[in-house]
């Protein structure tokens, strides 16, 4: 899939290069003209990407950005800001889940009421161990498209204004953790239960039969937006009854909780994982399993492989990364899932729980600590 950045990140940095000192306003002047941008208040947007010019005398960047609000309209899409110094031109990207904080004038934000502004050192330089630089700005997007304006929202109103969270951190009783760890064991028994895998055989056949639409949903170019669609076809089809709220209670009493994820198969992407406070608490009435149902999308071959698989399967766990840094205060925070996802979808691909390694990988998450952030 094309990167809608490419063009216009290569032609900033040479024209400056080309042509040292020009002001930021000459630069926004041409750029639009090269790309057929609009101009809304001070921001300069197209259908795939979105920049905001500003001007620093030195290596510092402190300046008012935008306004979250502001933001909003563009956060669907690449958001960069262009940095005009004298010695040169700075881009970074801006999008909410790049953002530490709001610093201006956001005393009274909430995520009902969304105010303030951010500054430029508001702008993560790093994310995910990626540098905020031209060169990652396609993966760094296709992180951002993961998470939701809610998701950020939230984040970013706890982070500005210091507040502690409360009741988010789950913290399981010796029983709970028993059940806990006895999850992977009830995982591995369902794997060829003739119940778990007429599961995976209906959630196929309900993907087969809105194909269309699915392939449709997946040429979206955020990937947030294209999830999102391809999970309420999925959910939501009238043929397919015994799925609700993504679960299903198989006849032996087991519920199983499904995470539907989309893979579209030509682009690499590290899909967000899990809540690990959120799946702790599901794991711990004693009879639940966890799974991922993978919807892999080939644009190219107009073809969708699918693939049910537990969140204690070997090769799901060898992907599994923690990730604490654009997590909540008092949080164990989220899973992200890093590698290559393609032999799931492969004709010998079997699920495969190693009970044993499951449980040391349970017991980390419930010793998982909440990371010290600083709100300032």
């Amino acid at each position: 899939m094309r990167n809608p950045l490419a063009e216009p990140t290569a032609f900033l940095e040479t024209y400056v290069q080309n042509h040292p000192g020009c002001s930021k306003d000459k630069l926004a002047l041409v750029t639009a003209a090269q790309f057929g941008l609009q101009k809304e208040r001070s921001v300069y947007f197209h259908p795939e990407f979105a920049i905001r010019f500003s001007f620093a005398s030195g290596e510092s960047f402190s300046n008012v950005v935008l306004s979250l609000s502001a933001l909003q309209r563009y956060d669907h899409t690449p958001f960069l800001v262009c940095v005009v110094r004298p010695t040169g031109v700075q881009l970074l990207m801006a999008n909410t889940t790049l953002l530490k904080k709001i610093s201006h004038s956001s005393q009274t934000l909430t995520v009902d009421n969304v105010r303030g502004s951010f500054l430029g050192h508001d702008i993560a330089r790093t994310y995910a161990k990626l540098d905020n630089l031209p060169a990652n700005f396609d993966a760094l997007f296709t992180l951002h498209s993961q998470l939701t304006w809610e998701e950020n929202l939230e984040r970013l109103v706890e982070q500005t204004n210091a507040i502690v969270a409360t009741g988010v951190r789950f913290e399981p009783s010796q029983e709970q953790t028993q059940h806990i760890l006895n999850a992977p064991k009830i995982a591995r028994l369902l794997s060829q239960h003739p119940d778990y895998l007429q599961l995976d055989a209906d959630l196929s056949r309900l993907v087969q039969a809105n194909r269309d639409a699915i392939l449709t949903a997946g040429r979206i170019n955020n990937g947030n937006l294209s999830g999102n669609a391809i999970e309420q076809i999925i959910t939501q089809a009238r043929n397919f009854h015994s799925i609700e709220d993504a679960s299903r209670t198989l006849t032996i009493g087991t519920e199983v909780k499904i995470d539907i994820k989309t893979k579209i198969l030509s682009l690499s992407s590290n899909p967000k994982g899990y809540s690990i406070d959120g799946t702790l608490k599901a794991l711990s009435d004693g009879n639940t399993v966890v799974s991922f149902f993978f919807v892999g999308v080939n644009i190219v071959e107009q073809s969708i492989v699918t693939c049910l698989v537990s969140f204690f399967d070997k090769t799901i766990l060898n992907l599994t990364r923690f990730q604490h840094h654009w997590s909540g205060r008092n949080s164990r925070g989220h899973t992200q899932l890093s590698g290559d996802l393609k032999s799931l979808f492969g004709p010998d691909f079997a699920e495969d729980v190693d009970v044993s390694a499951a449980r040391t990988f349970l017991q980390g998450l419930i010793d998982l600590k909440p990371q010290a952030k600083n709100s300032r």
